[in-house]
């Protein structure tokens, strides 16, 4: 209970120094002084080190399981093993908020030392401060994790059971450092506009504290999706759900903004566009907090059901927005440039991209947040689904793979048709060659989705490897061209992956042998296993598929604390296809279980492209950090 107390204090030392912050950041704005940061470099680094003693003060009780903490008593059980405990401290609500506002802090921190102006670095830090005051208010009024209830519980109500999974160890914090991220990329826009900084000088900057968040969001998404794929035992790694399209919206727009900001660096040009995408990033951002925390949502992946912290998000939103937005009116970074404009250049073609991205972001958008809307207005709930998705964004995803393919190997300055009929004329034949070949060989069902689908993202990854050989600067575009090297084979593999996946559901019971299209399934046996904090039923199962046989153990688990009954899938990878298992207990035949199995192809290829992406921009961002400012 001691150290429930002072992490307490440490969250209200925090809010306090975070105050002072803001204020002295205000005088210091008055008396026009910019100069001397030392106050304001105290102030920062005290703040982050109270949040971090808070936060490993909130795991430390996790791990001795003090039940006297509320957010302990919720989330853990004295038989959970350690690697949960010390997760669940952000496996609910009120700890990620903590680790939230942490990593807000922790960018603030080490933006300080960089070697930014002092003027920018001011202004900077001052609008993070304003950021984590507005969270920590929050925090500290409606989810405050060092809550205490007296007398002390023995015993803890304990944590989701599909929550205790190693990934999830990990898999909040990449997203947490991507989303959060984005906040020094809107506080460093907010300071170039006000300090009418917004130039060339400020996009070789903010490259690094761009790409970075973002290549931590790409390794986050992927891991929610690799542990939806194996956790939740629906044969998928993409469900649409409204948290997945969470981490998805500003992924899209960061990605429109890395390129926007390319242009703004190389022509001195897009700077309103630029600065625009970078506040609607963060707002993105935030919109994930408010669907994840607002309690409006019914997902696996949502933490919170308080509708007063909704409202208290939703506000916080708004606010933000507003004034960010009138920021960048009053301060519009407008440029005018006398230059001739052709179409086939490489700036173009990146603008052209941006306007797809954001495209796709709408439809990502409406999709998500209309059901919501109508609900809260009429009353009336809908569903939207994998087809709307689908049958909107194919067609145009199409052509923005055409525009990816070509764009990177346009000239900034000139235009040049002879080579882009050339690149053209080596290209599509191979494109078309290698498309019809898979297509004819593999597939039955032969329309013009899978066929253009395959064409053009088969026509990317040509275009890279053509770029890749070509390039007599590959130091300098080689993050570039494994992320979109990623992105053609992601394309690929999803589309392969949708129309030759296989999957069976039927009931059996041991002993039994069934034949379905080219699969055999015979259940082998069943076992039992016990842990300290659950029973397990094993089914042995045999899959055939021509001359390859594959032994698979799916099982399905009760969980002791809290009482949970979980379907565990067993899974088989390799270069070619997964076979996936799962097995549920039968609700209608006593002495049978319900059989799921799936025949997933190019799985592999799907988790090492989004690892290409993410590699990618790693390694732009490292470049961009080392390369010497203008």
């Amino acid at each position: 209970m001691l150290f429930g107390y002072i992490g307490n204090l440490a969250l209200f030392l925090s809010l306090i120094f975070n105050v002072f912050l803001i204020f002295s950041s205000i005088k210091t704005i008055k008396n026009n002084n910019h100069i001397n940061l030392k106050k304001i470099n105290f102030l920062n680094n005290s703040v982050f080190y109270l949040l971090l003693i808070s936060f490993l003060i909130l795991i430390y009780c996790f791990t001795t399981s003090d039940f006297s903490n509320v957010a302990v008593y919720k989330n853990s059980h004295t038989e959970k093993p350690l690697i949960y405990k010390i997760s669940g401290a952000w496996g609910n609500h009120e700890g990620s908020m903590v680790l939230f506002i942490l990593i807000l802090s922790f960018f603030s921190f080490i933006f300080f030392r960089s070697k930014v102006s002092e003027q920018l670095r001011f202004y900077t830090i001052f609008f993070q401060a304003i950021l984590i005051s507005i969270f920590l208010i929050f925090l500290i009024l409606t989810s405050n994790p060092f809550d205490q209830i007296d007398p002390k519980p023995l015993q803890g109500l304990g944590l989701n059971p599909i929550l205790q999974d190693p990934l999830l160890a990990i898999h909040p914090p990449f997203l947490y450092f991507g989303y959060v991220g984005f906040s020094l990329v809107f506080s460093f826009t907010l300071a170039g506009l006000v300090t009418n900084s917004f130039d060339k000088s400020w996009s070789q900057y903010a490259n690094f504290w761009i790409i970075l968040p973002w290549s931590l969001l790409t390794i986050g998404i992927g891991l929610g999706s690799f542990w939806a794929y194996y956790e939740l035992g629906w044969g998928g790694y993409w469900f649409w759900d409204p948290v997945e399209n969470a981490s998805l919206m500003p992924w899209l727009s960061a990605t429109a903004l890395i390129h926007s900001n390319i242009v703004t660096l190389k022509k001195d040009k897009l700077h309103s566009w630029t600065a625009l995408l970078a506040i609607f990033t963060f707002i993105m951002s935030l919109l994930g907090t408010f669907l994840v925390r607002s309690g409006i949502l019914n997902s696996v992946h949502a933490f919170a059901n308080d509708p007063y912290r909704g409202v208290y998000i939703l506000s916080m939103i708004l606010l933000i927005t507003f004034f960010s937005l009138a920021i960048f009116i009053i301060k519009n970074p407008k440029k005018t440039l006398n230059q001739e404009h052709f179409f086939l250049q490489k700036d173009n073609f990146i603008l052209l991209n941006n306007y797809f991205l954001i495209f796709f972001l709408s439809v990502v958008l409406v999709g998500t947040v209309y059901p919501i809307i109508l609900d809260a207005v009429s009353g009336r709930s809908i569903s939207v689904g994998p087809v709307y998705y689908h049958t909107i964004l194919a067609p145009f995803l199409f052509i923005f793979l055409f525009f990816m393919s070509h764009g990177p190997l346009l000239s900034w300055n000139k235009q040049d048709k002879f080579l882009q009929l050339k690149n053209i004329k080596i290209f599509l034949p191979i494109s078309v060659v290698t498309s019809l070949i898979i297509i004819f060989w593999f597939f039955d069902q032969k329309d013009i989705t899978l066929i253009l689908g395959l064409l053009l993202s088969i026509y990317l990854i040509i275009s890279v490897i053509f770029d890749l050989i070509s390039q007599k600067a590959l130091k300098l575009n080689f993050g570039r061209l494994t992320s979109h090297l990623g992105f053609g084979i992601l394309i690929f593999s999803i589309f392969i992956n949708a129309y030759l996946s296989k999957e069976i559901n039927t009931s059996m019971k041991v002993g039994d042998e069934i034949k379905i299209e080219e699969f055999t399934i015979k259940f082998s046996s069943i076992n039992k296993n016990k842990k300290d904090n659950y029973e397990e039923v094993f089914g042995n199962f045999l899959v055939s598929n021509k001359d390859e046989k594959v032994e698979l153990s799916p099982s399905i688990r009760k969980y002791n604390q809290p009482a949970q009954i979980t379907s565990e899938v067993s899974i088989k990878s390799n270069f070619i296809a997964d076979y996936y298992f799962a097995i549920n207990l039968s609700e209608f035949e006593k002495d049978k279980i319900m059989v799921r199995f799936y025949f997933k192809p190019l799985m592999f290829w799907i988790w090492f492209s989004i690892l290409l992406i993410a590699l990618g921009g790693f390694y732009q961002s490292l470049r961009f950090k080392n390369e010497p400012k203008i």
